[in-house]
This record gives structure tokens, sequence and C-alpha cells, in this order.
């Protein structure tokens, strides 16, 4: 068996269990495993990974509204903003973007204080 092939397949990508808009400025992923993110729309926009817009959000307000936001099966999320542009993530990405105190190394300092 081919050394690579198994270690890769040995990776599983995150799974989402549910997506949904927070209000009109962040979206909320419920990842399988019980973890929780909310994805503030600006930063989503800033850290596209396409190579059209290189994660060039100054287009004006339109470039940080969602117009689609969809599950793309098991692997992936896709977004349409409101100025037309598209990004696609991929769980992996997403969930390296979060910003959690979990995530970020302050589990100590949630952000709800306490």
């Amino acid at each position: 068996m081919d050394p690579l092939k198994s270690k890769t397949a040995a990776i599983k990508p995150p799974r989402i269990k549910g997506l949904n808009e927070v209000g009109r400025y962040a979206i909320g992923v419920q990842w399988a495993d019980g973890h929780d993110s909310i994805f503030p729309l600006a930063s989503l926009r800033r850290f596209c990974p396409c190579n059209e817009c290189g994660g060039d959000a100054d287009a004006g307000a339109q470039a940080q509204h969602l117009s689609q936001l969809s599950r793309l099966g098991e692997h992936g999320v896709y977004l349409r903003w409101a100025d037309g542009h598209e990004t696609l993530y991929t769980t992996a990405q997403m969930r390296a973007a979060c910003r959690c105190a979990f995530c970020a190394g302050e589990p100590e300092r949630p952000l709800t204080g306490g």
C-alpha cells in the first residue's frame, strides 16, 4: 500500500452539522464534533481563497453581504456575495479560520465574559 495514501486517508476533513446566518454580518457553523464557530462576513471575504479577488473586499458594502449561503456536501461551503463574487471554502479551511477563544489558544478568556 502507498504510505502517502494511507496517511492522507487517515486525515478526515471536519464535518459540518449545521450552517446558518447569524444576524446580517456573520455565519455560524455547528461542527459534528460539538464545536461551534461564528465567522464575521468581513473576515470570510477578506480571507477569500480564490485567485480572482485575493481577498480584496474594498469594493464597497456589497462585498461584505451574502446573497446565498449553501453547504456543498460534507466538504465545502459556498458563499455568493451581494456584489456577485463567489467563494468556496473547504470545511478544513473554515475550521482553520475559527478564532474563538479555544481555537486561539485562550480557553480561559471566553468572549462572553464571566
